[in-house]
């Protein structure tokens, strides 16, 4: 009888772990660097920022072309891959001390929200499903340079130093100093999640001139393409100066482009060669303003498979800046309502 028991045990053990969770993580096959390093930024004024917006999809162009009187990019727009088992990804670049205070900026690709499942009074902003496989996730650290334990472009490291106390023990002092006050969660020290923009504010007293270190850390790497797509700017005042939120940086959803090959192109400047991918900024600037219902109820290829369509018959119109011309010449394959493109 015991002998049966065990047997039946560890049947329905081999049954319960038939998945590996390999199907939740896109492969590590070095299409995009896992670990880069972006080298010096220039710290933006809030008119600047306000120009690079106007540019939408065509931001990443904007600043690469936009550099201080020292060659440094005032922001940076760029793609992450997969990093191997036990390696950290992300990026690193660093910025100096202007005196006063500053606000470091990232968003990760593209758009996410809940959506709204309640049988009564759902909210209708967020009643059509999120597409989550081209969402990514982006943790932020920073803290004065000569504090930074990792190896730019080589690996991640952190902001965290140790001393042996008088009774021996070691106590780790954390040195970073970028925290976010409950940004998205009410926590101190939180971080903002899937498709979020991070931020928080560092005071440069004294250390003008000083160089600090930016720590982006890939936490979640979208799984339509793997390649993570991301922005970054460090602004002249204070995060309170400014309103930042998924509108803040438009583009940041890249889709690289390849040669004959299949491998990423590159540039004269050895930078990958991507453009934002067609009709993300307008999903941006609907999550902006409350319009995702009426969005994806015309542009269902940007949101989720399994959308309730029946909710669109009562959608608002969808107004005339949120309109994306290309949408059919891009996404004609995965929307049986576009006419395929002439050829």
């Amino acid at each position: 009888m015991n002998n049966q028991i065990m047997l039946l045990a560890t049947g329905l053990t081999l049954l319960a772990c038939d998945r590996s969770g390999d199907d939740y993580v896109p492969a590590a096959d070095g299409t995009y660097p896992a670990v880069i390093d972006v080298g010096e930024m220039a710290v933006m004024t809030a008119d600047r920022l306000q120009e690079l917006r106007s540019e939408g999809s065509n931001a990443r162009s904007w600043c690469q072309d936009n550099v201080d009187g020292e060659g440094n990019p005032y922001c940076y727009y760029g793609l992450l891959g997969q990093a191997p088992t036990g390696v950290k990804g992300g990026a690193t670049f660093t910025f100096r001390g202007t005196g006063d205070r500053v606000c470091i900026v990232t968003d990760p690709e593209t758009v996410f929200w809940n959506t709204a499942v309640a049988s009564v009074n759902p909210d209708d902003k967020y009643s059509y499903a999120d597409l989550e496989q081209d969402d990514g996730d982006i943790d932020l650290f920073a803290g004065l340079s000569s504090y930074y334990t990792g190896s730019p472009g080589v690996e991640l490291g952190d902001f965290k130093g140790f001393y042996t106390d008088a009774l021996g023990n070691s106590v780790a002092i954390e040195y970073g100093e970028c925290f976010q006050y409950g940004a998205q969660s009410g926590m101190n020290n939180a971080h903002a999640g899937r498709a979020s923009a991070e931020y928080c504010t560092i005071n440069t007293s004294n250390r003008d001139g000083k160089l600090y270190t930016v720590v982006l850390e890939s936490f979640a790497v979208p799984l339509n393409d793997g390649g993570l797509g991301f922005g970054a700017v460090v602004l002249d005042g204070s995060c309170g100066d400014y309103v930042i939120n998924e509108c803040t940086l438009f583009g940041e959803g890249l889709e690289a482009q390849f040669d004959e090959n299949d491998d990423v192109s590159v540039d004269e400047n050895g930078e990958q060669v991507a453009l934002t991918r067609a009709c993300t900024v307008q999903l941006e600037q609907a999550s902006c303003d409350g319009a995702l219902q009426s969005f994806c109820c015309e542009y269902p290829a940007l949101c989720g498979e399994d959308g309730d369509q029946s909710q669109c018959e009562e959608a608002p119109a969808l107004p005339d800046d949120l309109s994306c011309p290309s949408y059919c010449d891009v996404y004609a394959d995965m929307d049986a309502n576009c006419t395929p493109p002439s050829e």
